[in-house]
């Protein structure tokens, strides 16, 4: 009896070989990690696999027969995205592009595309891509990066705080202690002589560094999330006479006028205390850097939904690749006053990180010669 199989059975069994293996192949595709693309030389999709659904959203049909590049791919990414296929097709090239596909959300995932170029194959005619899903690693990498930059700034803050500490906090007690010793010494020779001098070098002494330590101890708080955000109404004409007034003595001694064209009766929603401390810093600075005789001016104006304050005075000035320093924490820019005042930009620092706890900006001008100019805005909110 004849047990070989049939032509017929043979062929059968090969068919049912067949379509197993073609199930299977389905069946891997389909449950890839990543993205299997099939795209004509003009960048038309013709087949997705399935695994598409799953990182952007989309079924198969809905990303074939399109121009993916133009229709799908963020326009910042698209240049590089052309580049890479060109290089697949022209120069041999495997690809390793990465950007942005839009999700079926209105999101972006990122993706990284690897290719060869299989047109000329007779089976194939396309260019084969896989493509896979890289957003996690995108985020990890975006956050590394911030942590760097977060590191870089403590650092930077930590050298700071050493730098004050060590040299400009001391150079204040030091003439306190100096100053302080020769008076004790000329009153008990009872030599009366210049003790007037002495005690307002002392005086002056001990204001610069109580002003250094309170700028310290709130930027401090600042850098360590301690200082609590207490916004209310209040009208800011009164604020700015309130900080000039105590601001006129130090004016005065340097026979500085404090000017104001300020607005009345406008009101903002703010943390008041920062808001003087504000204040009280950029007057400050201007009378350090404003010659003796001179003028400074403080002036607000309303602009659409934010109030513009200004300070203006008429002093030394800054070069322009200084006024880029004024609000690095990673730079410490600092120059003498008009009469030799020292000073560490730290109350700059403090400007802008209350100005951006309200939702403000600030920056400086400039041009040299006649003084400068600072500027910052407060949102007004009802």
């Amino acid at each position: 009896m004849n047990t070989n199989p049939t032509y017929r059975e043979l062929e059968k069994q090969i068919e049912e070989s067949t379509k197993r293996d073609e199930e299977k192949f389905k069946q891997l595709i389909k449950n890839s990690f990543d993205m299997i693309v099939l795209l004509d030389s003009n960048g038309i999709q013709h087949y997705v696999s399935e695994s598409c659904e799953r990182i952007l959203g989309y079924k198969p049909e809905e990303l074939m027969n399109i121009s993916v590049i133009k229709k799908m791919i963020h326009p910042e990414d698209q240049e590089k995205t052309i580049e890479g296929l060109t290089d697949i097709l022209e120069n041999s090239k495997n690809g390793g592009t990465q950007y942005r596909h839009r999700h079926k959300n209105g999101g972006w995932v990122y993706l990284e595309a690897f290719g060869t170029n299989q047109i000329k194959n007779p089976l194939i005619k396309s260019v084969v891509l896989n493509v896979r899903d890289i957003t996690e690693h995108k985020i990890a990498e975006k956050e590394l990066k911030e942590s760097k930059t977060r590191l870089m700034e403590a650092n930077a803050t930590k050298d700071r705080f050493f730098s004050i500490i060590g040299h400009d906090l001391k150079s204040p007690f030091s003439s306190i202690l100096g100053y302080s010793e020769i008076l004790v010494n000329r009153i008990n020779k009872k030599d009366y002589h210049d003790i007037e001098k002495y005690a307002g070098v002392i005086h002056d002494s001990s204001h610069r560094a109580m002003n250094l330590l309170t700028n310290l101890l709130e930027w401090s708080r600042t850098q360590t999330g301690k200082i609590k955000f207490n916004p209310v109404r209040f009208e800011f004409a009164a604020t700015i006479n309130e900080v000039v007034e105590l601001s006129n003595d130090s004016a005065q001694q340097k026979s500085i006028f404090i000017s104001k064209k300020i607005l009345d009766d406008i009101h903002v929603v703010a943390d008041k205390s920062m808001v003087k401390t504000i204040l009280r810093n950029l007057i400050s600075n201007a009378i350090k850097y404003t010659n003796p005789g001179g003028e400074i001016i403080i002036s607000t104006h309303q602009k659409e939904k934010e109030l513009i304050v200004t300070v203006t005075d008429n002093g030394v000035g800054l070069k322009k690749e200084n006024i880029d320093k004024l609000f690095r924490i990673d730079y410490s820019y600092s120059s003498l006053g008009t009469n030799k005042e020292t000073g560490t930009g730290l109350g700059l620092l403090l400007c802008k990180e209350f100005i951006e706890m309200h939702g403000g900006n600030i920056w400086a001008e400039s041009n040299e010669v006649n003084g400068c100019t600072f500027n910052f805005s407060l949102p007004l909110r009802s």
